[in-house]
């Protein structure tokens, strides 16, 4: 039964369907209607394709003839029955029947691809006025054809797969990176649609609206992603989500596009396989524990850049840092301009703090790559992700950093070469033994790696400690990376807090407010006399104790909220854009779940005693 709203995908017949007459017979007429129908039906999101009895060459030089041949995806020209055809092109775009509109004017063809795909919408070209009628009164999300083009790219790749003897060797040569981002609210409008259209790898089912998800994502306890995939091919863009509280999956969708690549699997051992309760027919098994090893390995260093790269022309701003720029960061209402690397958690499950590090910014520079690979090497709790350069090799106007991490993490160097490394909290140095078992056993933070006494004595034996980061060695490090960045680019500088936090249970935190304090105010006079260096004092917003969330370097939204007015002026500024914040009537809803949340939190630990 004909539903507009579900349709995905429309597969043409061309004679007397697409077009008025044979084309083996003569001439033949393509309606301007319908000639406008399929440029609608790409506006809308919704994709086109061919199963015709006839030559191949001839129907494909009459649409190139009229100019919609690269409207179409995965065409079926010959002789052979349809059924299996219509049936081959489903699958092969990776969709269900049920989402397919055949169209066709014999009803014999119609009837074969009912039998040999059951739930398809097959029907007579009489149906085409109502199809011109729905898709003129949807509303047109596509009109850069985003998805059209992520089916030529899956086209593409249908292609080259057949030059393999098996899938998995296919996969391993596609270099088919994933790469995990926190900011879901920026891109609510895609999960929302990722929520809604996706089936066949959708394993809740469940159908949020934008508002519960604005709710959802907006709950302190809920822990979100949403996932980008891109391969040798091109980008697929974002293509999963999920959302997880106390350790259980509420939503963990992903698009039909990447059906086959392991996507799901990866993500889900990643996220270290919380409780998921499958709702519904889904084509995916979960069940394999290991990461899919053709998925960020180390042969697609091309694609990975490709990745990095991808649209970033028109990307002027970086965000690099810890958790105090990523806390600003989601009351940015418009990011089309940004590009952000927050600290991260590894394959290997190691969160990864020190890509905003000044020394690894350094490092990540002044190193060889032969140097950097020994590093990773040699030392199994660190990740390639510690060395991107984009700040230096994209042409960006603002760059924000902050010195949060360098106030924390500690710093090593290899003994005989000299690699810098700043890794996990500086009070409890791993190079010395006298910290071993508490760092084996989890006493002290180990940032997710399952430490051994054979890792830490090897490390011990190559790098020496040196102690967090002085204020001095912080300022060296910023004029490197100042020196190194493009002449008109304005280097922003996030401050640390300098006000002291009473509940406090944190040793390497008793004196971070003084130390904050030192570092701000080296920096400060430097700024002074920089055209190109800007401070983001966060201290300014800092009141008293109610200013703080849960932590000394945790604040309550509306501090993040102010910074992120102060961020989109300076964007506006140094870029001639109109970025936004978020709007002021959102505040007040996050202004008042900071003052109910005390008492949630009270009756909740009430209840659970």
């Amino acid at each position: 039964m004909y539903q507009f709203d579900q349709i995905k995908l429309v597969i043409w017949d061309m004679d007397e369907t697409f077009w008025l007459g044979t084309i083996t017979e003569g001439e033949v007429r393509l309606p301007d209607a319908h000639k406008k129908l399929i440029t609608d039906l790409a506006d809308a999101g919704i994709i086109c394709s061919v199963c015709s009895k006839n030559d191949l060459h001839p129907v494909m030089d009459k649409l190139s003839e009229y100019g919609v041949d690269d409207l179409f995806v995965f065409p079926s020209v010959n002789w052979e029955p349809k059924g299996n055809r219509v049936r081959q092109i489903i699958e092969d775009m990776q969709l269900r029947p049920v989402n397919v509109l055949f169209i066709d004017d014999n009803p014999s063809n119609l009837a074969e691809a009912e039998h040999c795909c059951p739930g398809i919408i097959a029907e007579l070209p009489e149906i085409i006025p109502q199809l011109i009628r729905d898709v003129d009164a949807c509303e047109k999300k596509d009109r850069e054809h985003k998805r059209l083009k992520q089916y030529k790219v899956l086209e593409e790749k249908h292609t080259e797969r057949t030059n393999y003897a098996s899938n998995e060797e296919f996969l391993m040569q596609s270099g088919i990176q994933v790469e995990i981002s926190q900011d879901c609210l920026a891109e609510l409008e895609r999960i929302h649609d990722l929520v809604l259209r996706s089936n066949q790898l959708n394993f809740t089912k469940i159908r949020s609206s934008a508002d519960e998800l604005k709710v959802l994502l907006s709950d302190l306890e809920v822990t979100s992603g949403y996932v980008r995939v891109a391969d040798k091919f091109g980008d697929y863009g974002i293509v999963g989500f999920y959302a997880m509280k106390d350790d259980r999956l509420i939503h963990f969708v992903f698009s039909c596009r990447t059906l086959g690549m392991g996507i799901e699997q990866y993500v889900y051992n990643i996220l270290g396989r919380p409780e998921l309760t499958i709702n519904g027919e889904v084509i995916s098994d979960l069940s394999n524990s290991e990461l899919p090893e053709w998925i960020n390995n180390d042969n697609t260093a091309e694609t990975a850049e490709k990745m990095k790269i991808h649209d970033l022309k028109q990307h002027q701003v970086l965000i690099k840092g810890p958790c105090d720029l990523f806390q600003i960061y989601p009351y940015i209402a418009d990011t089309e301009l940004f590009d952000t690397e927050f600290t991260y958690a590894s394959d290997n499950g190691l969160t990864i703090e020190s890509t905003g590090h000044t020394t690894h910014i350094v490092e990540s520079l002044r190193l060889t790559p032969e140097q950097k690979q020994r590093v990773l090497d040699e030392v199994p709790f660190t990740d390639k992700g510690m060395y991107s350069d984009n700040i230096y090799k994209l042409p960006y106007k603002v760059v924000f950093i902050s010195i949060l991490t360098d106030a924390n993490l500690g710093v090593y160097r290899r003994k005989d070469t000299g690699e810098r490394l700043a890794i996990m909290e500086y009070i409890h140095p791993l190079t010395d033994s006298a910290n071993w078992n508490g760092i084996i056993s989890g006493e002290y933070p180990h940032s997710g790696f399952t430490f051994t006494e054979e890792i830490l004595r090897n490390f011990a034996e190559k790098y020496e400690f040196l102690g967090r980061n002085i204020p001095e060695q912080i300022l060296e490090n910023l004029q490197y990376v100042r020196k190194h960045l493009s002449k008109d680019c304005l280097l922003v500088i996030m401050l640390g807090g300098e006000l002291y936090y009473e509940k406090n249970t944190f040793e390497a935190y008793m004196d971070r407010h003084l130390v904050h304090r030192e570092i701000n105010a080296l920096l400060r006079s430097w700024a002074e006399t920089q055209d190109n260096v800007k401070l983001l004092d966060v201290n300014k917003y800092l009141t008293d104790q109610s200013s703080f969330y849960d932590h000394f370097n945790h604040y309550i939204k509306p501090v993040y909220y102010a910074l992120a007015g102060e961020m989109v002026e300076i964007v506006n500024e140094h870029t001639g854009s109109a970025v936004k914040e978020t709007s002021k009537l959102m505040m007040v809803k996050i202004r008042l779940k900071e003052m109910l949340a005390p008492v949630y939190y009270r009756i909740k630990k009430l209840l659970r005693k």
